[in-house]
C-alpha cells in the first residue's frame, strides 16, 4: 500500500490555488517568479549569477521544484527579487496580446512604454477586441483572476448584429452549447440599448474564459459579435483611461484584486 500523501515515498501533499505546480525548468521558473522573461533567465544563467541550493547552474533547463528549492539571483532569493507591479491597459482594436509577432501585426507590448519590468498579461484580449488588460509579475494573482475555480467576473459591452429576442438572452444566460459540444455557465446579461436598430449594445458579464467565448456565445445564438469591449474584471473597472493609455494600479486596488474580494 502507498504511504499518505506527503510522507516519504507517498504523493505529494495538495497544492494551493496560484502555487507553481510541480518541477519545471529554472529558466521558467525565474519567468513565473516575475523575475525576468524566460530569454532573460537564460542569460542570467548563462553568466553564472543563479545559484539553486546555494549551487551555481548554468543549465537553463535544469529542472526544480519551486515550492522547496532555494533559488537566488545575485545572492537573493528570487521571491524577494520582484515587488508586486500591476498595470491596467486600455487594449485599442488592433492589437494581438503576444510579446512578439512574427507576421508583423502590432503587439500591447508595444503600447508599454516606460515599463521596465518583465510581467505578462492575465488573459488575453483578440485583436478586435479592446478594453481592459491587466499585466503582472505576480503569478499568484494571474492564477486567481484566470482560474475559472475562483469566479472572478469579467464584464463586456458588446454591440450584436440584430435585436435578440427574449428567448435568446435567456439561452445567453442559462448556458451555450458551443460548436465543440461544451456549454458555457451561467451569465449575466443585460440589454443596453439599439442605437442603430439593426444591432443591440449588450452587457455580458462571465465568470470563465473560455478562448473567444463571448464571440463564440453570441454566433451560437445567431447575433454576431460587432463590437466588444472588457469594462470591468472583478472591481477594477476600465472608468476613463483612453485606448492606448495604462496606469499602475495602487496598493489598495491590488489588494481588492484578491481572491475573495473579486467573486461576484
Amino acid at each position: 500500500m502507498r504511504p499518505p500523501r506527503g510522507t516519504p515515498g507517498g504523493r505529494p501533499k495538495p497544492q494551493e490555488k496560484g502555487e507553481l505546480r510541480g518541477r519545471l525548468s529554472l529558466a521558467r521558473a525565474l519567468s513565473k517568479f516575475g523575475v525576468c522573461s524566460r530569454k532573460q533567465a537564460e542569460q542570467l544563467i548563462a553568466e553564472g549569477r543563479v545559484k539553486v541550493g546555494g549551487v551555481a547552474v548554468v543549465w537553463p533547463a535544469r529542472r526544480i521544484d519551486p515550492r522547496t528549492d532555494v533559488v537566488t539571483v545575485d545572492g537573493r532569493r528570487v521571491q524577494d527579487l520582484a515587488e508586486t507591479t500591476v498595470i491596467a491597459l486600455h487594449k485599442p482594436r488592433g492589437y494581438v496580446t503576444t510579446r512578439s509577432e512574427p507576421g508583423g501585426r502590432r503587439t500591447v507590448y508595444e503600447l508599454l512604454e516606460g515599463v521596465s519590468r518583465w510581467l505578462f498579461p492575465v488573459g488575453r484580449l483578440d485583436r478586435d477586441s479592446s478594453g481592459l488588460l491587466i499585466f503582472t509579475n505576480d503569478h499568484r494573482l494571474g492564477e486567481r483572476l484566470t482560474n475559472p475555480d475562483s469566479h472572478v467576473s469579467k464584464t463586456y459591452h458588446v454591440r450584436v448584429r440584430g435585436l435578440p429576442e427574449r428567448e435568446v438572452l435567456r439561452v445567453l444566460r442559462d448556458g451555450v452549447r458551443l460548436e465543440d459540444r461544451s456549454v458555457t455557465r451561467r451569465a449575466q446579461v443585460r440589454v443596453l440599448g439599439s442605437p442603430a436598430g439593426d444591432s443591440t449594445w449588450l452587457e455580458i458579464v462571465l465568470t470563465e474564459g473560455k478562448n473567444r467565448q463571448v464571440r463564440r456565445m453570441c454566433a451560437a445564438v445567431g447575433h454576431d459579435v460587432l463590437e466588444l469591449v472588457r469594462v470591468r474584471i472583478g472591481n477594477l473597472a476600465l472608468e476613463d483611461l483612453a485606448p492606448g493609455e495604462w496606469r499602475q494600479l495602487t496598493p489598495a486596488e491590488i489588494a481588492a484584486l484578491s481572491e475573495k474580494s473579486v467573486r461576484s
